[in-house]
């Protein structure tokens, strides 16, 4: 029977051969699969006359005409947050890899061992049965045909904890989403109130001026003035801000980003604005409440601003514990490291 490479490999779906839409994963996604139709276009070739190797081709066609159909479809928000178009195209991409393996020459099968036992210690367990076994079968030097099934098993099991632990980054990502719209809708409420009722969230600290009486309690406002103004609020937000960015460039000084189909980077800064608006306004009105034993209180005008500053900047003391969390997920996600050698967290 003849090899029929037409038939094999359906036509490209929706491929206009431009991706009309951005993200980066699309490159990778159309750059996987023309890499993959050759091999097994190159390996059906070779091994033509099997019916059953045959209906292979034709899946694997199937998965990547449905992956580059993710790949040039558009990004809304809703397959943005649900990642459906991302991990629709790799979940295929994942499935003709794995079948590639089922049509791949027994030779060209076993130089490739090495690449398989490399995806299997990145995202699975060091002391897992099948990635065990396989490298024992790699260590030994006797790795034949009968392997075939051992090494796609291990590299769908690969794929499979791959995309949970995707998962649980994608699903974070979303939550820390709704905790910077959550947030952010909260200070700017603060904010409206302080600047439409500046007595409801006094921010002044007590200064004390010199009378032809004596010396009589005052006090001293963040906009310089001595008694509560419509801008104080929104000027100590906008100051605890400015902290918050300051810790903001930090972070991102001493931070590696990980190699992971989603990023953290960009939600974790954006927390970090509201967060120091609200540590700006509580440390205020903390100090300001004469809680804090022997502090003496607020006064001068550069004094409050440093404060709303420095409280600003103390947000990283709240939003770290979101850090931690955030790198512990994208460590677990990324291939650069190591499932055997690291510790995960759920």
């Amino acid at each position: 029977m003849a090899f029929d490479q037409q038939s094999t490999f359906p036509e490209r779906i929706g491929d206009t051969g431009v991706l009309r839409w951005p993200g980066t994963w699309r490159v990778y996604v159309a750059t996987r699969s023309e890499e993959i139709r050759a091999d097994a276009e190159r390996a059906l070739t070779m091994r033509e006359g099997a019916g059953q190797l045959v209906a292979m081709g034709e899946g694997i066609g199937t998965h990547l005409a449905r992956a580059e159909a993710y790949a040039h479809s558009r990004h809304g928000l809703r397959r943005w947050l649900t990642g459906q178009a991302v991990e629709g195209a790799w979940s295929n991409i994942n499935s003709a890899t794995v079948m590639l393996y089922g049509v791949l020459p027994t030779a060209e099968l076993c130089g490739r061992a090495t690449e398989v036992v490399a995806i299997g210690w990145a995202y699975l367990p060091g002391d897992d049965p099948r990635l065990v076994q396989l490298q024992a079968r790699l260590a030994a030097g006797d790795l034949g045909e009968d392997d075939r099934p051992l090494m796609q098993s291990v590299l769908r099991a690969a794929y499979t904890a791959q995309a949970m632990e995707t998962g649980r980054v994608r699903s974070f990502r979303n939550l820390l989403l709704g905790g910077v719209v959550m947030l952010s809708l909260i200070v700017l409420s603060v904010v409206a109130i302080g600047a439409i009722w500046p007595d409801v969230i006094p921010m002044c600290g007590d200064q004390s001026v010199i009378h032809t009486q004596g010396l009589m309690p005052a006090q001293i406002c963040p906009t310089g003035t001595l008694r509560p103004s419509h801008g104080d609020v929104p000027l100590v937000a906008l100051v605890g801000m400015l902290g918050a960015a300051l810790a903001t460039a930090a972070s991102i000084s001493t931070r590696s980003e990980l190699s992971t189909r989603y990023s953290l980077a960009v939600v974790q800064n954006l927390l970090k604005a509201p967060a120091g608006v609200a540590t700006s306004v509580l440390g205020l009105l903390i100090l300001n409440s004469g809680f804090v034993p022997g502090f003496a209180g607020l006064g001068s005008q550069p004094a409050i601003l440093v404060w709303a500053m420095a409280f600003g900047y103390g947000q990283q003391i709240v939003t770290r514990f979101v850090d931690q969390r955030a790198d512990n997920l994208l460590s677990a996600a990324s291939p650069l490291i190591p499932a055997g050698r690291s510790t995960r967290t759920t």
